[in-house]
């Protein structure tokens, strides 16, 4: 260890006892802890104990104490979420599922802004957080399971809704600077204003990373305008979001378990990958409250992208482009009639996108030299939705809605038709599918404070367009169909004077699901099953100490057999799916003996998991420690600092089986950060 991160250690942990040491005076304990509210589920604030299902939130102040870098920082702090990060700021989802790859990692889950997808629904990305703007946000919400009715495809094993902040009439000017001792570096900053008979905030974040790795690190903007006005009885929300990665990616490291050499695990076997991404939003949110108090809600939006990057995790080592321009509208109206709250709704989108894929170098066993696909694709996507909420006595409700969506890809192929290696080329086609969704869910409050639920949710999406029209030997155009999940569940929430938890069991089976083995060939119809059970909770344990944390205990397994290939991809009924611990936990103890210092140490925990689809091969797990420090040096003037990795423990961010090799991506060693932030 370093002598500047043996300082600053000391620095944290002197700090804390002798402001811990000194009197302090604790104010009456809160016996009506106020419910938090969530927007994702219906748009509009929500108690989260009248909501039949899980959504975890993490607010403002919460996102400045982490201070995340990277979306896993952040999000695996919940129950039931498992981010993989990967090189730079790629990334890979799990939410009360296995770490899901490809189309099925992009389209199992849906990432929003304000509510409205940041991709459109067949043209997702797997690394689909990056463009968010986490960073800026002034809170997320995580629906855990499948969202509520106004959520269509991707909306399956989870939700990721970024919430951006808004402009206020208190706060001029925020400048936040963060840099690590690893090359990390970091400006954000904001401003509020009045323009346009309304108010106005413009966000920026700026941030370069040296990369721990050989030939790694990247650069990375983003843009954020918001402006609030009421226009009569309209209110008017308008959100613009730009953002750019330019990436240098390190690949993975091959060799069991190489990651704990210290030496392998900065080298970079790929130096030639990339990751270039651009992306622009603006969506128009117009909501209005009618005389007999319906709420209106029409939401016109568009959305532009531009994906560039070297499939350094296949032998082909292909280019690959593609990207996507979409305009859509998001349309609700919500009230109360004599039945109970009734929600309807209309949503639209057209899209238009591309996708190119060519290998420049030369043929690696099937893996042939030139252009693999070529094509575009034009979709239409419609949907309605129905709900409807009443009373089945004082302190029961009962929740019953159902969703249809209907989906048109018109593809167009630019260049030969056939085979090309492990290729398939097929000619222009169209194709639709149609997914009905119902969802069912009810609430009974024990209590004020005290609520249980159960739910049952069917979830459903359309197929990738990659999944579609990418086809490799073995497949068949046509033949792949919708993904469906079924979800039923069962959950506890509230709190008991100032201790708040949720306890949550669910169960969980999926049909269609299409995804590549660990040789890279497509399997069109697999089946899994999901069991688990998620705990979170939060409480004090004295005057200035508290204890918080989340824990998941699960089961995820095949319901099929499949054997194709070599044993590393031979999948039999019951085996565990790769990628899928069957524990994940954190646990925080955080210290605040005064109002303006507060220290935490956090422990995450990773069990192990297989790597491969037969269940012969395995990673450990790994237990990761962060200690945090943050101090309002005065009103205006904040100090905070963190040690990723406290103990440097060697330890995979991801790890895999494929193509006959272990695969690693090696964690950060330990690296120390430090930010000032100033508010005014």
């Amino acid at each position: 260890m370093g002598s500047f991160m043996k300082s600053y250690i000391v620095f944290c942990i002197s700090l804390f006892w002798i402001f811990a040491t000194q009197p302090t005076y604790a104010g009456d304990v809160d016996e009506n802890v106020d419910d938090e509210v969530i927007v994702t589920a219906t748009r509009s604030k929500l108690p989260t104990k009248d909501y039949a299902g899980s959504v975890s939130v993490l607010g403002q102040e919460q996102l400045q104490l982490i201070a995340p870098v990277h979306p896993a920082e952040a999000l695996n702090e919940i129950a039931g979420v498992n981010i993989h990060r990967n090189s730079g700021q790629e990334h890979l989802t799990a939410i009360r599922s296995p770490v899901l790859t490809g189309g099925a990692g992009a389209g199992s889950f849906l990432y929003l802004e304000d509510g409205v997808p940041l991709r459109a629904a067949g043209f997702s990305n797997v690394n689909g957080l990056f463009e968010g703007a986490l960073d800026l946000a002034g809170g997320v919400e995580v629906t855990k399971g499948p969202g509520s009715v106004l959520y269509g495809s991707n909306a399956v094993h989870g939700l990721v809704n970024i919430l951006s902040q808004a402009p206020s009439s208190e706060q001029d000017l925020l400048v936040d600077i963060i840099g690590s001792s690893a090359g990390y570096v970091r400006l954000k900053t904001s401003a509020n204003g009045n323009a346009l008979s309304g108010r106005y905030r413009i966000s920026a974040s700026l941030a370069h990373d040296a990369g721990f790795r050989e030939d790694s690190g990247f650069d990375q903007q983003k843009i954020q305008v918001r402006h609030d006005v009421d226009i009569g009885r309209w209110s008017l929300k308008t959100l613009a979001t730009f953002q750019n990665l330019n990436q240098e990616t390190a690949g993975f490291i091959r060799g069991f378990e190489a990651y704990k050499d210290s030496n392998v695990s900065r080298t970079n076997p790929n130096p030639e990958a990339f990751r270039d991404g651009k992306s622009a939003r603006i969506a128009m949110h117009f909501t209005k409250v009618t005389d007999n108090n319906s709420r209106l809600s029409f939401i016109p939006y568009a959305r532009w992208t531009d994906l560039s990057f070297r499939r350094h995790f296949v032998p082909g080592k292909a280019l690959e482009d593609n990207g996507h321009k979409s305009v859509g509208l998001l349309s609700s109206v919500s009230g109360i009639s004599s039945f109970g709250e009734y929600t309807l709704g209309i949503d639209a989108e057209y899209t238009k996108g591309y996708l190119r894929e060519f290998q420049p170098g030369p043929s690696v066993f099937s893996f042939i030299q030139g252009d693999h696909f070529d094509y575009d694709v034009r979709s239409y996507v419609s949907s309605a939705y129905a709900q409807n909420r009443f009373d089945l006595g004082a302190k029961t409700k009962i929740n019953i809605g159902v969703r249809a969506d209907y989906t048109y890809y018109d593809y167009q192929n630019k260049i030969d038709n056939g085979r090309f290696g492990r290729f398939i080329r097929i000619p222009d086609r169209q194709d639709s599918f149609f997914v009905v969704t119902p969802k069912v869910g009810i609430t009974h409050k024990f209590s004020d404070n005290i609520s249980a639920y159960g739910r049952y949710a069917r979830a459903g999406r359309a197929p990738q367009v990659t999944d579609a029209y990418s086809l490799q030997l073995g497949q068949v155009a046509g033949e792949i169909k919708p993904e469906i999940l079924d979800s039923f569940e069962l959950g506890l929430k509230g709190n008991t004077g100032s201790v708040t938890f949720e306890l949550a069991a669910f169960a969980m089976q999926k049909e269609n699901f299409f995804f590549r083995n660990a040789n890279g060939f497509n399997v069109v119809d697999g089946k899994t099953k999901h069991r688990g059970i998620e705990l979170s909770f939060a409480a004090p344990l004295s005057d200035f100490l508290d204890i918080s944390g989340g824990f998941t205990l699960a089961n995820h397994t095949y319901d099929f057999t499949d054997i194709v290939g070599s044993p590393s991809s031979s999948i039999t009924k019951g085996n565990q799916v790769d990628t899928a611990p069957n524990t994940l936990g954190f646990l925080q103890i955080t210290a605040q003996p005064k109002p303006k210092l507060q220290t935490s140490l956090k422990w995450q925990h990773v069990g192990d998991y297989y790597l491969d689809s037969g269940n012969t091969t395995k990673y450990g797990g790994h237990n990761v420690f962060t200690l945090r420090s943050n101090y309002q040096l005065t009103r205006k003037l904040n100090i905070y600092g963190r040690v990723d990795n406290l103990f440097d423990a060697a330890y995979a961010d991801r790890a895999d089986f494929a193509f006959g090799s272990y695969r690693y991506f090696p964690a950060r060693p330990r690296a120390l950060f430090f930010g000032i932030r100033y508010q005014g």
